[in-house]
């Protein structure tokens, strides 16, 4: 599917199932296109009736590069609702900010060189600087409609079914830090009606989507990921915890006999140590992004992010075994005898998963750069190009990235990243490289809205054109933490990345 966007996705998906809900006379079906489940796995969770009216309530969510951001609340009725009873002015929805602070504590924390720090903003250290605000903020809702699913439709029109959904203004920058958290609470000002004329009559009661086991939340593309698997190698005592994506197809029959590109995504430092595998995912989009709907329409992929138990680099240069236990597993994927899928669902119980040797790429930001290119140079056969945002090495130690394909990305103000990989210049150039590095800095206000990125695309794809095996640019006024917050959405990196094939 060529030229798909993010918001264009859901809306053909979308489409589709509208239909499906039509021609099932008022059946259920699933809207399998909005915000799909991370606290909630499972789908929407079995609630036991206790009254007529509203059963309860979800926070629908996306992670972004600003952080997680709410963008509406499903509100789960007994029965299907009749969409013509409904108003912007409903009900009454407020937004809980995120105990963590703006970026829902998203690579929060000292710079590398710091005390407390690692090789990145994102490392654990003094947080005393973060004060968090705790009192709801009133959202405006900007769309209202029913739907079979608690998931936000890009048409905004409404689906027969049980959940209205109150949707927020969706703010095409998501790069702006987000205050948000994942509670959200509601009150029904209007009275609303069901299919068969039922009048529910508004009420002061104040609801909101907490639960026994945590607050009740979709977030959009993070359901596909299976997460705390674990990398073992017993004969030397060693192992890695990752998640994985599994595309679609493998899912489906057949699936086992197709080889698939690998992308590993390296996160930042700030996922480490009290991190978890869902902090890879949700901490940024530097993994998460590679498995949105969107993308995976257009490069179906494998994608791996491991978490590690501490910083894989320090700022001497120094490196734990981590590294080598992340290109252990790589090597043992590229072996084509994984077959660790969920064993209690049958699309992919015991089902081999094939990578194509020849598609394997690694990608990163600040210290998830840095092991990319480490691992890189180490394993120059390996890869067929990285896309590498933020990162740095000291140039004798990446020579051998002379003969690969690299994208290096980086930030006028980035003290660190830009200068080294500037000096990393010459000396890949003396071992042979063709290195593509303009004078020109380019304009990151041209990456949002991504939907619409034409001119940027035709620059980035100009110096990409140029024939060189590394490219490196530099986007102005960007710091370390706006590189990971702005340049993972640079469709035409991304789809280059694609493009590359070892020979």
């Amino acid at each position: 599917m060529k030229n798909l966007t993010r918001r264009g996705f859901v809306k053909i998906s979308s489409a589709a199932g509208a239909v499906l809900a039509g021609a099932a006379a008022g059946r259920l079906e699933a809207q399998t296109t909005g915000f799909q489940a991370a606290s909630n796995p499972g789908g929407p969770r079995v609630r036991t009736k206790t009254r007529p009216g509203i059963q309860g309530l979800y926070a629908l969510c996306e992670i972004t590069g600003g952080g997680q951001k709410v963008y509406g609340i499903a509100i789960e009725y007994d029965a299907v609702i009749n969409p013509a009873s409904l108003a912007l002015d409903t009900f009454t929805a407020k937004v809980f900010p995120s105990t963590r602070g703006p970026g829902n504590g998203m690579m929060a924390g000292p710079a590398m060189g710091t005390p407390g720090g690692g090789a990145d903003m994102g490392s654990p250290g003094n947080t005393a600087t973060r004060t968090p605000r705790t009192a709801p903020d009133a959202r405006p809702i900007a769309a209202i409609y029913t739907n079979s699913q608690p998931a936000v439709l890009s048409g905004q029109k409404s689906v027969p079914g049980m959940y209205v959904i109150a949707e927020f203004a969706h703010d095409p920058d998501l790069s702006v830090r987000s205050v948000d958290g994942d509670l959200v609470s509601l009150t029904q000002d209007n009275s609303v009606k069901t299919a068969d004329g039922v009048v529910y009559t508004a009420n002061t009661t104040v609801w909101d989507n907490s639960s026994d086991r945590g607050n009740d939340v979709f977030v959009r593309g993070i359901d596909g990921w299976e997460q705390a698997h674990w990398w073992w190698d017993d004969s030397r005592s060693a192992m890695l915890e990752y998640s994985i994506y599994l595309p679609q197809s493998f899912l489906e029959k057949g699936g086992e006999n197709k080889e698939y590109p690998l992308v590993i995504a390296i996160t930042h430092s700030g996922t480490s140590y009290d991190g978890s595998t869902t902090a890879t995912l949700t901490d940024g989009v530097i993994a998460s992004i590679w498995g949105m709907p969107e993308q995976q329409a257009e490069h179906e992929c494998v994608v791996i992010t491991p978490r590690y138990e501490r910083t894989t680099m320090n700022d001497y240069w120094e490196h734990t075994y981590d590294l080598e236990n992340t290109y252990k597993l790589l090597e043992y994927m590229l072996q084509n005898k994984w077959n660790f899928g969920n064993p209690n669902k049958e699309d992919r119980a015991d089902k081999i998963l094939k990578i194509d040797p020849k598609r394997v790429y690694t990608t990163g930001w600040s210290m998830g750069a840095m092991s990319s290119l480490w691992i890189m140079a180490k394993h120059p056969d390996t890869f067929a190009a990285g896309l590498i945002i933020a990162g740095q090495q000291r140039p004798s130690d990446v020579v051998n990235l002379a003969t690969q394909k690299a994208l290096i990305i980086t930030g006028e103000l980035d003290g660190k990243a830009t200068p080294w990989n500037e000096r990393c210049v010459p000396v890949w150039e003396s071992a042979g490289a063709k290195v593509t590095r303009p004078k020109e800095r380019l304009d990151a206000t041209l990456i949002f809205p991504i939907d619409d990125q034409r001119k940027l695309s035709e620059q980035v794809n100009g110096y990409l054109d140029k024939g060189g095996n590394i490219t490196f640019l530099t986007f102005a006024n960007v710091d370390h933490m706006g590189s990971a917050a702005k340049f993972f959405y640079i469709k035409a990196a991304r789809n280059w990345l694609f493009k590359q094939s070892k020979a």
